[in-house]
């Protein structure tokens, strides 16, 4: 995998899709993570349109927002077992399979929701850990904006932050999103190169 030259915005090309994730703010963090994801690999040259462009996307989002749910989907009924060096561990579960497919993802959705686990999807090297996820959608955002030639000053706030989303922003070091971005973006690069090696061809063709 060769260096991947990162994606360049402008005033012009960035469009509101491209910064606006407004909507997707009361989304479980697994699924705002599946998001983060694919906008992170927007920036590494995946060639795909803003994540709510694609149908595929909308309809997981939509059924994500309904969250239908069944009592007794998902019950876990073993304990944890002790780390083995790694981040994983054991669960026993009884699953009801008289419930349909997306009540079983959602049960399971939920029951990360509910549960600590000794990996986060969240990215390790950040300046400590968002008390959201959807921070990290806001921070690429801001990459975005930086990209664009906005500093995040006063006059941007003033000028260009005429809505709710943005105005928001201003709670966010965007000096340090911008050491962040790049580290974040670095990491993933890494991980991509390790898909491609699995898989024997472009990431792209692999996961999109």
């Amino acid at each position: 995998m060769e260096t991947t030259k990162l994606k360049t915005w402008s005033k012009e090309s960035l469009g509101k899709a491209d910064w606006d994730f407004s909507d997707l703010s009361k989304l479980p963090k697994t699924v705002i993570n599946r998001i983060f994801l694919w906008e992170l690999d927007r920036e590494l040259g995946s060639g795909q349109g803003p994540f709510l462009s694609n149908k595929e996307n909308r309809d997981f989002v939509s059924k994500a927002k309904k969250s239908p749910r069944k009592e007794g989907a998902l019950t876990e009924t073993g304990g944890k077992a002790a780390r083995n060096g790694g981040p994983s561990t054991s669960h026993t579960f009884r699953v009801n399979w008289a419930a349909t497919k997306p009540d079983l993802m959602a049960a399971f959705s939920q029951w990360l929701e509910n549960n600590g686990t000794p990996y986060s999807t969240f990215p390790t090297k950040t300046r400590g850990r968002p008390r959201q996820q959807f921070t990290l959608l806001e921070k690429i955002s801001i990459h975005r904006f930086q990209q664009a030639g906005y500093s995040g000053g006063p006059r941007f706030f003033r000028e260009e932050a005429t809505d709710a989303y943005r105005k928001n922003l201003r709670r966010i070091n965007w000096t340090l999103v911008k050491r962040e971005m790049a580290s974040i973006l670095k990491e993933r690069q890494k991980e991509l190169k390790t898909i491609e090696k699995k898989g024997g061809k472009s990431w792209k063709k692999l996961l999109y």
